[in-house]
């Protein structure tokens, strides 16, 4: 089987994945800035990591996330006709494998 990130009909729907990953990656960073500053108490939330992070940090970490799961949408989406999902699936993890990934968006297991 050939490379699914060699594949050029696959690549609008990598570049997708890769997008969300980097939002991920992205995510961590400043969620792990922000307990370092803010702590690691209180109430977590999905998306702000804690409910006592400031108002501005919370916003730009829901917006990361909500950035992750648009671009994984996309790629979901970009399946060409003819490509199984489970094919769609592993490109993500390759994607996230090769780019690395973050607590959000595709895995690379």
């Amino acid at each position: 089987m050939r490379d699914r990130l060699s594949r050029p009909e696959l690549a609008p729907a990598a570049a997708a994945y890769a997008q969300a990953c980097a939002a991920s990656r992205m995510h961590d960073e400043l969620a792990k800035a922000a307990l370092l500053v803010f702590g690691d108490h209180g109430a977590q939330i999905s998306g702000c990591v804690r409910a006592h992070f400031p108002e501005p940090v919370k916003d730009e970490l829901r917006a990361l996330a909500q950035e992750v799961t648009a671009a994984c949408a996309k790629g979901a989406t970009l399946r060409p006709r003819g490509v199984r999902s489970s094919t769609m699936r592993a490109l993500a993890r390759d994607v996230a494998a090769r780019d690395g990934a973050g607590f959000y968006g595709p895995r690379p297991w």
